[in-house]
């Protein structure tokens, strides 16, 4: 089994994954001859950036998740109240330039 696929058996471990943590794996690795000493910053490098990729794609995974069932309960989002907002502030000023019409 290659060295990336290992890792990514980690799963959700990789949210507290660390430079120390790679550092670690990488060497474990080097000691069974899997990686060569050579590759060790530019294999921590690739990992680390692995694990960046994996926690933005599951973050934004879980993102869906919640807006998903906040919508199907019939509540609104961020977005829905930031509409609102500004549809409230849009009729504040048209009534505001109204009432300054009829003095």
């Amino acid at each position: 089994m290659d060295f990336f696929k290992k890792t990514m058996l980690m799963g959700f471990g990789a949210i507290s994954f660390t430079k120390e943590k790679a550092e670690k794996l990488v060497d474990d690795f080097i000691k069974k001859g899997e990686i060569a000493k050579e590759e060790r910053n530019k294999m921590i490098d690739k990992l680390l950036k692995q694990v960046e990729k994996q926690e933005k794609e599951l973050a934004g995974k879980i993102t869906r998740t919640v807006e998903k069932v906040i919508s199907d309960l019939g509540l609104p989002i961020k977005k829905d109240l930031e509409k609102l907002s500004k549809r409230l502030t849009a009729l504040e000023k048209r009534i505001s330039r109204s009432e300054k019409k009829k003095e």
